[in-house]
């Protein structure tokens, strides 16, 4: 697997600790709604990392957060 989106795709990481499943999209807003939703009812609630179509992160969604947390546009 691809740690950057393919042709321009936006890209949702679940790390669930034992395993990653991810999800490629043209829509960042359709993988956050998809992301908030899993994360909001999944019984084993993975972290999430909203990355962008150059494998930049743009969100991240921890164990225990109900919001995405935006990435600090200064951090290299």
């Amino acid at each position: 697997m691809s740690e950057v989106g393919q042709g321009g795709l936006f890209k949702l990481v679940a790390d669930y600790g034992t395993s990653e499943s991810w999800l490629q999209s043209s829509n960042e807003h359709t993988l956050r709604m998809f992301g908030k939703d899993h994360h909001k009812s999944a019984k084993i609630t993975p972290e999430l990392t909203l990355q962008a179509p150059d494998g930049s992160v743009i969100a991240t969604m921890d164990h225990w957060a109900y919001e995405w947390k935006e990435a600090d546009k200064g951090a290299a």
